[in-house]
């Protein structure tokens, strides 16, 4: 699964990367797309890049002609779990609808806490002021 990361960007930043990157991932054959663009929760009125990705996902020329359906986090997917940061988009492909994919649920939760360890020592060290030493 392909992912789009738009944390800590500007609106025309966000902007500019999202197309940039759903039209590569068009033109090499992704099928699926998960697009972080976070809750809001940083926004002063409303949630700005979310609101922005919701709305381009329904409007665009690109979605009208490329998507063929998009997975709200806040209801969750067959792809992911529900995660109202994200959003997930499936893509047509020259195949045709794309078949039901199984998620391995233990190894994704294996693979993030993984990630937690690993950010939870790196917060660790940076606190401490030193750094992991090289071998």
């Amino acid at each position: 699964m392909e992912t789009i990361d738009l944390h800590g960007l500007t609106l025309e930043e966000a902007k500019e990367k999202l197309e940039k990157r759903l039209l590569s991932a068009d033109k090499y054959g992704a099928r699926v797309v998960r697009i972080i663009h976070g809750q809001g929760k940083h926004s002063e009125f409303f949630p700005v890049i979310k609101s922005f990705v919701r709305r381009w996902l329904e409007e665009s020329v690109f979605a009208q002609e490329r998507i063929e359906s998009v997975f709200r986090g806040e209801d969750g997917s067959p792809y992911t779990s529900v995660n109202p940061g994200e959003t997930i988009v499936v893509l047509k492909g020259a195949g045709g609808p794309i078949h039901e994919q199984k998620v391995d649920w233990e190894e994704e939760e294996e693979r993030e806490a993984r990630r937690r360890a690993r950010r939870v020592q790196a917060d660790k060290r940076r606190a401490s002021g030193r750094r992991r030493p090289r071998y």
